[in-house]
C-alpha cells in the first residue's frame, strides 16, 4: 500500500492518545493481555511489509483505540491504585523494583475489578525451564537460537540466575 491510497482526511482525523509513558508503562503487562490480537494483527502486518508504517495506518488504528479503551477502563476501575503506581515509577526513574508495593496494589485492583492478572508469558512460544542446565536448554531450541540472537542472550541471563541465584 502506498500513500497516495490514504485519504487525508483519514489521517487528520486521527488522535493522540494524551497519555505519558509513565501509565502506559504502568499498565504495559495488562495492556499488552487486553490488545494481544490489534497488536499481533499490527506486528504481523509490518511484517508482510517490511516494516513499512504507511501500509499498517488502519491496524496502527485499531491498536491506538484498543490502548484507549483500554486505559480508560483502568482509569474508570483503578484510578487511585493506577495513580500511585505511577507516580512511584515517575519518582524512582522507572525501576519497577522501587515500586512492588503499589504494583501489587494495582494488580489486585487490576485482577479484582478488570479480570486481567499480571500474566504476561503468553508471548513466549518457548520457555526454557528454570530447572534445566544450559547446554541442555540449548539443544532443545536447537537451530531457533541462530535465528533469533537475543534468545541466547536471555538463556544466558536464566542461566546466570540460576547458577548464581541473583
Amino acid at each position: 500500500m502506498s500513500c497516495e491510497k490514504i485519504e487525508w482526511e483519514e489521517l487528520d482525523g486521527y488522535k493522540d492518545l494524551g497519555i505519558t509513558s509513565v501509565p502506559l508503562m504502568a499498565a504495559a503487562d495488562h495492556l499488552g493481555q487486553a490488545c494481544r490480537e490489534a497488536n499481533d494483527r499490527f506486528m504481523l502486518c509490518r511484517s508482510d511489509n517490511n516494516s513499512d508504517p504507511r501500509a499498517c495506518l488502519r491496524e496502527g488504528k485499531v491498536v491506538t483505540n484498543c490502548t484507549k479503551q483500554f486505559m480508560d477502563k483502568v482509569y474508570k476501575e483503578c484510578k487511585m491504585p493506577m495513580a500511585r503506581y505511577a507516580t512511584c515509577l515517575d519518582l524512582n526513574t522507572r525501576l519497577y523494583n522501587m515500586c512492588r508495593a503499589t504494583q501489587i496494589e494495582f494488580d489486585q485492583c487490576m485482577l479484582e475489578k478488570v479480570g486481567i492478572s499480571r500474566d504476561f508469558t503468553w508471548y513466549m512460544d518457548k520457555q526454557p525451564a528454570f530447572m534445566q542446565t544450559w547446554p541442555e536448554t540449548l539443544q532443545e531450541l536447537g537451530s531457533d537460537v541462530k535465528k533469533h540472537p537475543q534468545t541466547l542472550e536471555m538463556l544466558y541471563y536464566l542461566h546466570l540466575v540460576k547458577t548464581l541465584r541473583i
